[in-house]
């Protein structure tokens, strides 16, 4: 472990005690590191990871708005400095400092150092003697997470979070509340396909046929060196040939319902747009079922369906809660550290995940379906449907390399570093003509 040349100047330059580490222990606080900025000026901001910075509080202390620092600025301090990434002991000159007073009552922390295998162990008082230095402002700009209960029922907490966020005192049903978006007719369609055992091949083509840019989509899909195929001129071609009755189904349903609601044009920076995700997520769904015990392989085309929905919820909280999504967007790149589910419920009070399952059991979507998207990130509570939740909750913390557990990786058929290796070969190999896919599925 080593410290970037300049935090050991300063550090040893002032004489402070410090120890090397590389994890928290239990007797240290994690500290968060975030850089702001606004046309006006800079910020560095000092937080527990046990908390979210709110951004609107931010807002009213100085009465500026702050986002998160461009990656290019990002990139050209850091050279500047000689660090790789945030470091929370160093005084920057033109960054003025705040920290959370929620820090305060512990007796030890660990602080970025600025090199990405290091942190530093420090006590409170060489923590004080730090925020003294740096001419920092000890302010109240932090919530405390919680683990929210994960299983309550998706229509209370969603219409809970319509009258917060409205103010309004709503007593109608819920439907009428929340104007519920009519599904797609093709979606209506091809899901009336999924249950009826006598649908033919023809069928299913005339159904995608008579929506132009899905019909489209799902040739070109056909058609792309992803599947080594060419010369596929029609849906029938690409259901015969190379992708199978319920491949092109799900598929096609997938696109369909992913499309009946406009894409935010805002986002989280640094995330994968929806389509790249949509696409990565579909087909490391399917190769890790491919690689299970033949029994489990039955389950592809649907875990295709459930990877190709994983973040549908985001189009729904977009269309439902449109004045707070770039809200909730910001607080995203300003807590890192903290899982998506936990932002949005600390701010809305409701997940995107509870939106989508809620809206999609309003579609009748099939009930596996539907506890998949609900349950991604606790498949534990999905009870007997539990097999798909698993399977994206896991394909997801492979894709964004995130720690698995023993307990999110239970019952299913796969050794963590094999589906480790079966993602990252796909996403390796194929990743180009995975992004070339996506960009067919957003137009």
């Amino acid at each position: 472990m080593t410290l970037p040349w300049r935090v050991k100047k300063f550090l040893d330059e002032h004489a402070y005690r410090y120890d090397l580490a590389t994890q928290a222990g239990t007797d240290a606080l994690r500290l968060q590191v975030v850089y702001l900025e606004d046309a006006l000026g800079t910020l560095q901001v000092l937080f527990p990871t046990t908390h979210m910075l709110r951004l609107h509080s931010l807002a009213e202390y100085f009465g500026r708005n702050f986002t998160v620092m461009s990656a290019a600025h990002s990139q050209r301090l850091f050279r500047r400095l000689g660090i790789q990434q945030p470091s929370g002991v160093l005084p920057i000159a033109d960054l003025h400092t705040l920290i959370d007073a929620s820090v305060l009552d512990h007796a030890s922390y660990l602080i970025d150092s600025g090199d990405q295998d290091s942190l530093l162990r420090i006590d409170q008082a060489e923590l004080m003697r730090l925020i003294h230095d740096s001419d920092g402002e000890i302010v109240h700009l932090c919530s405390a997470v919680s683990t929210a209960d994960a299983s309550g029922d998706d229509s209370t907490q969603i219409l809970r979070s319509v009258e917060s966020l409205t103010s309004l005192r709503i007593r109608q049903r819920l439907e009428e509340t929340l104007e519920i978006p009519p599904m797609p007719e093709t979606a209506r369609q091809i899901l009336r396909l999924r249950t009826d055992p006598e649908a033919r091949v023809e069928t299913l083509a005339a159904v995608i046929e008579r929506d132009p840019a899905l019909n489209a989509q799902v040739i070109c899909w056909a058609s792309s060196p992803f599947y080594g195929n060419t010369g596929v001129h029609s849906v029938e071609d690409a259901i015969m040939r190379v992708l199978g009755f319920d491949m092109v189904l799900n598929m096609a349903l997938g696109l369909s319902l992913g499309h009946s609601l406009h894409l935010p044009q805002d986002g989280p920076c640094g995330l994968a747009p929806y389509w790249e995700q949509a696409a990565q997520t579909a087909q490391s769904s399917l190769a890790l079922v491919q690689i299970m015990p033949r029994q489990f392989r039955l389950h592809g085309s649907k875990a295709y369906l459930c990877g190709l929905l994983n973040n549908f919820g985001q189009l729904i909280s977009a269309h439902l809660f449109p004045g707070h999504f770039s809200l909730v967007c910001r607080h995203i790149e300003a807590n890192p550290h903290l899982d998506v589910e936990m932002i949005e419920r600390l701010l809305l009070g409701v997940t995107r995940h509870q939106l989508a399952a809620w809206l999609l059991q309003h579609w009748y979507m099939s009930a596996d379906v539907v506890a998949a998207l609900r349950y991604q990130n606790c498949p534990e509570l999905a009870g007997a449907q539990d097999f798909l939740p698993r399977l994206l909750g896991l394909t997801r913390r492979l894709i964004e390399h995130r720690p698995v557990s023993a307990a999110q990786l239970a019952g299913l058929p796969l050794e963590l570093a094999e589906a480790q290796t079966c993602v990252d070969d796909l996403l390796r190999e194929q990743g180009s003509d995975l992004r070339a896919m996506a960009r067919q599925m957003s137009l």
